[in-house]
């Protein structure tokens, strides 16, 4: 029985981290950006608690990731280049 409860806190807690990133990320996806934000969301994903986003090459005029950052938590991450060079993104946790 301890083990449920246990499990069932660490759902409510991710639940809460998730919350919380997703009203900084939104605030993050509100503005233009001159290159990806890779360390900034990084910082706000382990600020709540989660794991940064895996290193990777982030590339292209277009791209979008999805990727697992805690037990029952993803990242969505989108983003699209600009005729002006400047970067569009769309990043949410679920």
């Amino acid at each position: 029985m301890d083990n449920i409860v246990s499990t069932e806190r660490t759902a409510v807690n991710e639940r809460s981290a998730r919350r919380a990133a997703n009203v900084a990320l939104a605030e993050l996806s509100r503005k233009y950006h001159n290159s990806l934000p890779i360390a900034e969301i990084d910082g706000i994903l382990t600020a709540n608690g989660l794991r940064k986003m895996e290193d990777g090459i982030y590339t292209g005029h277009d791209g979008h990731v999805h990727e697992q950052i805690g037990e029952r938590s993803w990242i969505s991450f989108a983003w699209h280049r600009m005729g002006s060079g400047r970067f569009e993104v769309t990043v949410y946790v679920s």
